[in-house]
């Protein structure tokens, strides 16, 4: 346990923070001066941004909320983009970043055809959500994808070596986790309620003292 964090903070890295450690640096990509896309505010794509920011790389970031447009930036991310206001944003980004090099894709079904989109030639998309809350799957549009050249990978969590070189890295550049909101145990309903609305900042805590 990284001796800079709380006993909250540290409870979000074995999972949220290992899959967007390694959804950033498994690929071998992305390299300094890069770009990386993490869509949403949850636990994963805030560790990616935060991991991507350590790299030395520029991250865009893709919300539904444009409120969360300042706190994304205050995070490190270089470029905002809000779906309210830009449903189809993939060309946009691709055209403001020349292309993104590593897309973290945690959008699943609703946001894969955009990643593609905004996608370098030679990117890399790691594919955390092939399903939407509905059971609706990704479909793989030819149109879209016979114009691309990007590698596309699946990714889970990660292994105690990946988690051991992780914890290395965050209390170096004291990282601290983006905590959402903390319920107490006797909550615990309330959390999962919260949490399922969708609306959230980084990690939903449950304290079991």
């Amino acid at each position: 346990m990284p001796d800079h964090l709380d006993w909250h903070e540290a409870a979000t890295l074995t999972c949220a923070g290992l899959t967007g450690w390694n959804a950033v640096t498994g690929a071998g990509i992305p390299k300094p001066g890069q770009w990386v896309l993490v869509i949403g505010s949850g636990g994963v794509s805030l560790f990616a941004l935060q991991f991507a920011k350590l790299l030395g790389c520029h991250v865009a970031a893709v919300t539904s909320r444009g409120e969360k447009a300042d706190r994304l930036r205050a995070l490190g991310a270089d470029l905002v983009v809000s779906t309210s206001d830009m449903p189809q944003w993939g060309a946009t980004v691709r055209d403001q970043t020349g292309g993104i090099d590593l897309i973290v894709e945690t959008g699943g079904p609703a946001t894969f055809a955009q990643s593609l989109i905004a996608s370098t030639l030679y990117g890399h998309i790691v594919l955390l959500t092939p399903q939407d809350a509905k059971g609706g799957s990704i479909q793989l549009p030819a149109a879209l994808y016979q114009r691309s050249l990007a590698t596309i990978s699946r990714l889970f969590v990660g292994n105690r070596t990946n988690l051991e070189a992780m914890l290395r890295a965050v209390p170096q550049h004291r990282l601290r986790p983006v905590i959402d909101k903390v319920f107490a145990f006797t909550e615990a309903g309330d959390a999962y309620r919260y949490f399922q609305q969708g609306d959230v900042f980084g990690k939903v805590i449950i304290d079991g003292a």
